[in-house]
């Protein structure tokens, strides 16, 4: 991969990711405009203790927050500020939008990342231990498990692991990251890790490494190499893993926006002070400037994972380039 070939394939990205953030947020703005309600409404019902406000009182507090504006008017100017890094303030709390994800977003990360780690060393154990077993009842109880998993809704996986481990065991936190003040213990993530990582892709992850490396198994070329006498650990890691690895990773990348989007109603099972509560709330106050900045941070983070992604395939697989196919096609 030459450095021109690589420079070249970034700045596209970079495009593709501007040009993605752009419509999400002009999407999540648009479908904010159409919904009912009103976040003025809203926020002077929450201050008068659940009192409907007077209509002169809305509209007064609509010119003042500037959405009363055209869409167009308001998204420029949200597009504007935006590219200097203001991402206004949040409706409900009056805080900056920036401080708000200051403190969620890294809670997220580190959720997606641990399931992501667990999902990846998961699958990759399975899958070779059924693509490289002549036992053909391991390989259909794996299939079995697989076909299990695969058709479990996240939610039930979630539950499942709360009665097991939290109610019933009781040997790990049923949820939060602990008291005001405590240290962050680790405990805390297994059970939200966990869920996410074999609720969400898991069974497809292992039907791609399972595909991939065994197609490999008996290939002439593997043949070849253990016949010239080479150890078994090189023959595997180096004939078998590595380009049996790539659909897998080149499905990786993708699936990071499934598990962002699992990762908000995994939050919310388990009270994880992510941005998945943050958008909920965000959602029904019409918080305009929180849920689109919020939009924009999970484009980013899917983008970025595409990127690692195809940047990973092309160093499993040196027949693909980033300019395009197999072999420059």
């Amino acid at each position: 991969m030459g450095p021109v070939v690589l420079k070249g394939f970034l700045i596209r990205r970079a495009a593709t990711a501007f040009a993605v953030v752009v419509a999400l947020s002009a999407l999540c703005f648009a479908l904010l405009d159409v919904a009912p309600g009103s976040p003025a409404a809203q926020i002077l019902e929450a201050r008068n203790g659940g009192r409907p406000p007077a209509p002169a009182a809305v509209a007064a507090l609509e010119r003042r927050m500037g959405v009363d504006d055209p869409l167009p008017v308001r998204y420029a100017r949200w597009l504007g500020d935006a590219v200097t890094g203001d991402l206004g303030v949040s409706y409900g709390s009056g805080r900056p939008v920036r401080d708000v994800l200051a403190e969620t977003v890294p809670w997220t990360v580190l959720l997606t990342v641990a399931a992501t780690v667990l999902s990846m060393a998961g699958a990759v154990a399975v899958g070779l231990a059924a693509a490289l077993t002549r036992r053909v009842r391991l390989r259909r109880g794996v299939e079995a498990a697989v076909f299990v998993l695969g058709g479990m809704p996240g939610f039930v996986t979630s539950l499942l692991l709360l009665y097991v481990f939290a109610a019933w065991l009781r040997v790990l936190p049923s949820g939060g990251v602990g008291g005001p003040g405590e240290p962050f213990d680790v405990s805390y993530l297994v059970l939200p890790a966990l869920a996410l990582a074999f609720g969400h892709h898991f069974g497809t992850y292992v039907r791609l490494v399972e595909t991939g490396v065994g197609r490999l198994r008996d290939a002439p070329h593997v043949d070849n190499a253990r016949v010239r006498g080479l150890p078994r650990r090189t023959v595997t890691a180096r004939h078998l893993l590595r380009p049996g690895m790539v659909p897998f990773t080149a499905r990786l990348g993708v699936g990071v926006g499934g598990l962002i989007s699992g990762a908000y109603a995994t939050e919310v099972i388990f009270s994880w002070p992510g941005v998945g509560r943050e958008a909920i709330l965000a959602a029904r106050g019409h918080d305009y400037a929180l849920l689109t900045a919020i939009v924009l941070v999970t484009g980013l983070i899917v983008v970025a994972a595409n990127l690692v992604g195809d940047l990973a395939v092309a160093w499993l697989d040196p027949r693909v380039r980033l300019s395009g196919g197999v072999d420059g096609r």
